[in-house]
């Protein structure tokens, strides 16, 4: 089992996750899935063991 595991969202939808030890592996993954989409997109990092919220992101886009 993974220490943590990162999920990707759009908006409220699950874009992706990936399960890893690597932190910051994971973050650098994240980081990049969320840059491929347009709009909103956030992420999140939890500790598998204490489901705590280790990192987070989120990026809004506005285009005009």
């Amino acid at each position: 089992m993974f220490i943590y595991t990162a999920t990707v969202y759009f908006d409220s939808h699950i874009i992706s996750t990936r399960s890893s030890d690597d932190l910051d592996d994971l973050f650098i993954w994240m980081l990049i899935e969320g840059d491929t989409n347009f709009g909103d997109s956030s992420g999140q990092i939890i500790n598998n063991t204490n489901h705590e919220v280790v990192k987070k992101f989120r990026k809004n886009s506005f285009l005009n």
